[in-house]
C-alpha cells in the first residue's frame, strides 16, 4: 500500500485551495466574523458553492462518462481536507455522497442533504442547511413484514419542501443552521437498499474525518505562527517549553489522523475495486479508526490552539471557537465514537 499523494492528487488539492482562498475562511485574523450563519441560502455561500461545483468536486467519484472526474476515495479525502482547512460550510459531504448514486448531482447544480433516521432517537433527526437543499436522501428502517423478524434499512429520496421541521434556535455551530424533524417523511422514492445505506454512512464518515484532519492541520499552523510572533518577557512564546509541547502534540495528532484517513481511503478504494484481497470489514474498521482519530485531533487541536493564543484565543475576533464548535458537531456526524469503537472491536 502506498498512500502518499500523487502529483495529480496534489494538483487537485491545490486547485481546491486556490478556489477557497478567494473566499476567506471564518475566523481568519483580519477578517470580520459574523455571529450567525454564512450569508447566502440556508447558511450556504452561493458564490463558493458555484466555484467549487465548476471545479467538479462533487463528481470526484462519478465516472467520466456520467459527467464526473472518474477518480476515487483517495482524491475525495484530499478535497475534503482542504474544505476543513477553510472551514467551508454547506452540504458538501451529502452532495458528494449522492453523486455516485445519482449522477445528476455530480455537477453541483443541486444541493443534497442526508438524514439518518435508523436509530429512532429524536436527537438524530437533525438536518443541516435544510433551507438550502434541493433534495434529501433519508436512510430509514423498514419494518419487517414477518413477526419477530427485524426490519432492514433503505435509502429514500424526498422533497425537502414536504418535510415538517422546526429550526433549532441555538445550534452548537452558529454558522450551520439546523432543523429538527417533527416526523419521518411520509413518502419518497427508493433509491438504495441496505447495502447502499451502509456505504453512504461509511463513506460519509471517511469524508467527515478528512474534513476534521483539515481543521486539525490548519489550527496547528495557526498556533505555531502565533507562537513565533507573540513575545513575552522579551522572547517569542514559542521558545518556552510548555508551548513547544502543545504545538508538538498538535502536529503529532494531525499527522496521525491524516495517515489514518488516507490509509482508510486506499483500503476503501481497494475494497470497491476488489484489489489486494481487501474485504469490507477491514475497510470499514479502517474508516472507523480514521474517524475516531480525526475527531480527537480536531477537538484537541482546537482546544490547544485557543490555549496557545492565551487570552486572545478566547475572543470572538480570533475565530478559533468556530473551529472548536465545528469539530464538536462533526464528531457526532456519521456515527458517534462509541459506535465506531464497537465496529472496530467486532473486527478484531
Amino acid at each position: 500500500m502506498d498512500f502518499r499523494p500523487t502529483p495529480d492528487q496534489r494538483a487537485l488539492a491545490g486547485a481546491v485551495r486556490d478556489v477557497l482562498s478567494k473566499h476567506p475562511a471564518p475566523g481568519t485574523p483580519g477578517q470580520e466574523t459574523e455571529e450567525g450563519p454564512e450569508p447566502g441560502i440556508g447558511g450556504v455561500a452561493v458564490a463558493l458553492w458555484r466555484d467549487l461545483a465548476e471545479l467538479g468536486i462533487f463528481g470526484v467519484r462519478v465516472p467520466e462518462a456520467a459527467g464526473g472526474l472518474g477518480l476515487g476515495h483517495p482524491e475525495s479525502v484530499h478535497v475534503f481536507e482542504e474544505l476543513g482547512r477553510a472551514l467551508a460550510t454547506g452540504p458538501f459531504t451529502a452532495t458528494a455522497l449522492a453523486a455516485p448514486l445519482l449522477p445528476e448531482y455530480a455537477g453541483g447544480r443541486y444541493r443534497v442533504g442526508l438524514g439518518d433516521l435508523t436509530c429512532g432517537d429524536q436527537q438524530t433527526q437533525i438536518l443541516e442547511h435544510l433551507d438550502a437543499l434541493d433534495a434529501l436522501l433519508v436512510i430509514e428502517i423498514v419494518d419487517g413484514e414477518t413477526p419477530g423478524v427485524a426490519g432492514h434499512s433503505q435509502v429514500l429520496r424526498v422533497e425537502p419542501i414536504e418535510l415538517r421541521a422546526d429550526p433549532v434556535p441555538h445550534p452548537v455551530d452558529p454558522r450551520v443552521p439546523l432543523h429538527r424533524l417533527r416526523q419521518k417523511p411520509l413518502r419518497g422514492e427508493i433509491v438504495g437498499d441496505a447495502g447502499t445505506a451502509d456505504a453512504l454512512l461509511r463513506e460519509g464518515a471517511l469524508l467527515t474525518a478528512a474534513y476534521q484532519v483539515g481543521i486539525a492541520a490548519v489550527l496547528t499552523e495557526r498556533a505555531v505562527a502565533y507562537a513565533k510572533q507573540r513575545t513575552q518577557f522579551g522572547r517569542a512564546i514559542g521558545s518556552f517549553q510548555a508551548v513547544k509541547h502543545l504545538c508538538a502534540d498538535m502536529f503529532a495528532r494531525a499527522e496521525l489522523a491524516r495517515a489514518a484517513v488516507h490509509s482508510a481511503a486506499v483500503l476503501l478504494s481497494d475494497e470497491a475495486a476488489g484489489h489486494d484481497g481487501t474485504d469490507l470489514p477491514t475497510a470499514a474498521a479502517a474508516v472507523s479508526t480514521a474517524k475516531l482519530l480525526a475527531d480527537e485531533a480536531a477537538v484537541a487541536n482546537a482546544r490547544s490552539a485557543i490555549q496557545v493564543h492565551g487570552g486572545m484565543g478566547c475572543t470572538w475576533e480570533m475565530g478559533l471557537h468556530l473551529y472548536l464548535k465545528r469539530a464538536w458537531a462533526l464528531s457526532l456526524a456519521y456515527g458517534r465514537a462509541a459506535e465506531h469503537a464497537d465496529l472496530i472491536s467486532e473486527s478484531l
